[in-house]
């Protein structure tokens, strides 16, 4: 391995170390040590976007000019499905599941990519795929069982993370299909713009900035979500394209398989029940994502 290789694979475990906490940077934002609530699910949300949108805001000044309206109204499709509502939808989904499952979940993503690129913009796809598909989900719905598959918080609530991640695999066939033009880091930019802008807005109306000053966890679960907008977002995203630019979108997609070992560390540090079962289902998913992923090198560019 030569010194530029070894680069790029720290770079890709500070990256998955950065997406793999996101989880638990979520949950303390709801909650303080000891499980008590502190910012509503939706402030969450919008601070997060927010805090992002205004890191990178340069970027996407320098960016927007030139669009035409069909590439704005994909860029808005990719902000409203691909960025807001998934991030909306985890921190509702945390109120009740623990962040290493939620992590594990995330990892569903490029299964949702493929299932998406089949039906509406008609890619093809081998044998292998397809059995790494039906893997994958087996394994989710495993996993989703250790909880009770007859609770119905526990299949609501997995079903909102399983839900953002079609929202995160529409948004790169989105890009892929309909901006393949575009620097995916313009794209990047721009979507988390549009998104956090009304979040602003939101916050400046609400009650957030009170419970930050006058709750007892107010602050420090604010720099949770500080560290969670500016590294886990804005420069994680940053990292992501340049990695991806780098090496090939393969190698950066590859960090799908180290984010839910990270988001389940921090699980375990927090004292969530993380057994050998769980391990398991979660080692099904991964396979069945490695099977999507790997079963030719010419869908390099789906994760992208």
């Amino acid at each position: 391995m030569n010194q530029a290789n070894l680069k790029h694979y720290l770079v890709l475990l500070l990256l998955a170390v950065l997406w793999g906490s996101s989880f638990y940077l979520m949950k303390h934002g709801l909650e303080d040590d000891l499980g008590n609530p502190v910012f509503r699910p939706d402030q969450v949300s919008s601070l997060r976007l927010a805090i992002a949108s205004i890191v990178l805001l340069p970027i996407a000044l320098r960016s927007w000019k030139g669009l035409n309206k069909t590439e704005w109204k994909w860029i808005l499709v990719i902000g409203i499905f691909g960025t807001g509502i998934p991030a909306f939808l985890f921190p509702i989904a945390q109120t009740f599941l623990d962040s290493s499952i939620a992590g594990v979940l995330n990892a569903l993503t490029p299964l949702f990519t493929i299932i998406l690129a089949i039906l509406f913009f008609h890619t093809k796809i081998q044998n292998r795929q397809i059995f790494g598909v039906l893997l994958g989900l087996v394994g989710a719905l495993l996993l989703i069982s250790l909880k009770g598959i007859d609770n119905v918080d526990n299949l609501g609530f997995s079903f909102l993370i399983i839900l953002a991640t079609v929202g995160y695999g529409t948004s790169v066939n989105v890009v892929k299909n309909k901006l393949p033009h575009l620097p995916a880091l313009k794209t990047t930019a721009l979507t988390i713009v549009v998104s956090g802008i009304p979040c602003g807005l939101y916050l400046a109306l609400s009650d957030t900035p009170q419970v930050i000053r006058e709750h007892p966890h107010g602050w420090s679960s604010f720099y949770y979500l500080l560290i969670l907008a500016v590294a886990g977002t804005a420069l994680a995203n940053l990292i992501y394209y340049w990695l991806a630019v780098q090496t090939s979108a393969l190698f950066a997609a590859s960090v799908t398989y180290l984010m839910p070992i990270v988001a389940i560390g921090w699980g375990i540090k927090d004292g969530e029940l993380f057994t050998w079962k769980h391990t398991a289902c979660a080692g099904v998913i991964l396979a069945g994502v490695w099977l999507v992923n790997y079963a030719k090198k010419d869908n390099e560019g789906l994760n992208s």
